[in-house]
């Protein structure tokens, strides 16, 4: 499976993945995926296994995607105005609920 490695927040919700046990018609991919770990072929399962669309795998490019959609929360995240309910001032300000003058 091949994932996104740009996440569209905070435009829209990024695709869900699921993850569960291989059922019958995934399992003749699994017994080639372990033939190939078994034979030490590590950069060639992990291959095998993102070419696959049906079947999602904890590998490096799901890391990668995850890594990707943390950053992009990160920067939107940053990038709000930070906000203070405190005012200093010596006159009255004009402030909303929740906010003091000091």
């Amino acid at each position: 499976m091949q994932y996104p490695y740009i996440s569209i927040f905070p435009e829209g919700i990024d695709e869900r993945t699921y993850f569960c046990d291989v059922d019958l018609k995934g399992q003749t991919v699994m017994e080639a995926y372990s033939r190939f770990i078994e034979a030490h072929q590590y950069t060639n399962a992990n291959i095998y296994l993102s070419q696959q669309n049906k079947v999602h795998h904890y590998s490096a490019d799901l890391m990668n995607y995850l890594e990707a959609k943390t950053k992009s929360t990160q920067e939107h995240i940053l990038s709000w105005e930070k906000y203070s309910p405190h005012h200093l001032s010596n006159t009255e300000p004009d402030i909303s609920v929740n906010e003091f003058w000091i």
